[in-house]
């Protein structure tokens, strides 16, 4: 053959292989879907190298970069060698039998016959070898797929089914050329059936592996929309109610939280929370959730003192960085509360929001979706229980036993240190050591203002003043 295949360009190459001739063949066409694996699994694993993973695939990483320079340094180039060299061995079969059959004179034509076959058998070997390389492919892409760069599965997935798939062409293209050869090639012709059961036995082997392969991303999808169905349903309930009570905007957060710790494992992937406190972030909620984006940026948009804004219509959320990151996670909060209880298409807070900002001359959908952000992130049961471990008591109590244990004082000195209830709740959520333990403080362990678990722990009766 006068030209090299991968010097032309891809629509000539198409058109070579639609051209109805016998080269290139299909033996080129198995290599080329080799080739094809092949780069798309030096594509994944150079995903998963990049700075931004490396970290989460770290354990695998030393095993990935091996399998890829072995790709590019040995076993794309002897895919590309027999690409090129299936085409022109049989190109000499073909010609070799073009000539036998206008030859006249049998005894050249049985020369021209068995010079063909000869030929032949060189052009079987190609595809055992293309083979035997699809095979070492299809092992790396079994593992690329389970262990490599998740999002890029679908690339995974394809270099193994092609890996396949030219495994079985190879083999239709052996099992075809064979019928050519006649009884005295008998050994020769069992010598090469039993390699070709052997790759016959991994192929069906990895056709399973390919199939469980869809199964698992099918598995995912199917677990995602149970997910995304129960999303929908609890959305629905909530925002169609028109006179919302405190009690149900508790309900929705409780309900909420139920459905996140239910399904934390389909939520997260890795690194699933594995203590209640740690399922309650709002902006992760929101993104993995409800499908909206979320942003902490310097400005939303030409104010100074817009906290956050949500647009429901473009289900995106963003959030000032400028306060305190306390402040900013009940914003998000309170952004998520707009998100689950209200149709509005675009709201924003003209200030910080932290739990404790007056409501006076506020709409009450403000007031709700601050509401909701306090039940969310400090939700009875667990603020109580928390603060139970932490203090020893369900209702603290100022004595001579708590108060030493608090602040190593006494009754009197505590209480005109915090002169009233709210300022023992501050001192409370602000405390990180009592009865000799040091801890990290309530309202650090929920991820909220001093002041906003301070009024929380009022409104739950925690506190005797």
């Amino acid at each position: 053959m006068g030209i090299k295949l991968l010097d032309i360009t891809t629509e000539e190459l198409l058109e070579k292989f639609g051209a109805g001739n016998h080269k290139p063949g299909s033996g080129s066409d198995a290599a080329f879907q080799g080739m094809i694996s092949a780069k798309l699994l030096v594509t994944v694993i150079n995903l998963t190298n990049e700075k931004k993973r490396r970290k989460r695939y770290s354990k695998n990483l030393p095993k990935l970069l091996e399998m890829e320079s072995d790709i590019q340094n040995r076993i794309f180039p002897e895919l590309t060698k027999l690409f090129q060299e299936d085409s022109i061995q049989f190109d000499k079969t073909i010609k070799l039998r073009e000539q036998r059959d206008l030859e006249k004179d049998p005894i050249k034509h049985n020369k021209l016959s068995r010079l063909a076959l000869k030929e032949l058998k060189v052009a079987i070997d190609i595809p055992i070898e293309i083979s035997r390389l699809c095979v070492e492919l299809t092992e790396i892409a079994n593992f690329v797929f389970d262990h490599a760069f998740r999002s890029a599965r679908g690339d995974s997935q394809v270099a193994l089914s092609g890996s396949v798939s030219a495994i079985a062409g190879c083999l239709s293209i052996i099992q075809l050329n064979l019928l050519s050869f006649r009884s005295d090639e008998y050994e020769w012709i069992e010598d090469t059936m039993l390699k070709v059961e052997s790759l016959k036995n991994k192929y069906r082997n990895f056709s399973n592996i390919t199939d469980s392969k869809i199964s698992i991303l099918e598995k995912e999808v199917n677990d995602k929309k149970i997910l995304y169905k129960e999303v929908d349903q609890f959305l629905k309930k909530y925002k169609s109610k028109k006179n919302l009570s405190d009690k149900d905007i508790e309900e929705s957060s409780v309900e909420l939280q139920r459905l996140i710790w239910k399904n934390r494992y389909k939520i997260w992937k890795v690194k699933v929370p594995q203590q209640p406190t740690k399922v309650l972030i709002p902006g992760t909620v929101l993104k993995k959730i409800f499908g909206y984006e979320f942003h902490d940026v310097a400005e939303i948009g030409s104010e100074n003192n817009i906290a956050g804004i949500i647009n429901q219509e473009e289900k995106i959320v963003m959030i000032s960085d400028e306060f305190p990151k306390n402040t900013q996670n009940f914003t998000a909060a309170h952004e998520l509360g707009h998100a689950i209880l209200h149709t509005q298409k675009v709201m924003h807070r003209d200030k910080p929001i932290d739990g404790f900002t007056s409501y006076k001359n506020r709409d009450y959908k403000e007031r709700q979706a601050d509401k909701f952000a306090t039940f969310f992130l400090m939700p009875e049961k667990l603020v109580k229980q928390t603060f139970k471990e932490l203090f020893l008591t369900d209702k603290f109590q100022i004595n001579e036993d708590s108060a030493f244990f608090l602040t190593g004082g006494n009754p009197s000195e505590l209480r005109k240190e915090c002169k009233n209830s709210r300022g023992l709740a501050r001192k409370l959520a602000n405390a990180e050591f009592y009865s000799n333990q040091s801890f990290i403080s309530i309202s650090k362990l929920f991820n909220v203002s001093v002041e906003a678990m301070a009024i929380r722990i009022e409104e739950l009766d925690l506190i005797e003043f």
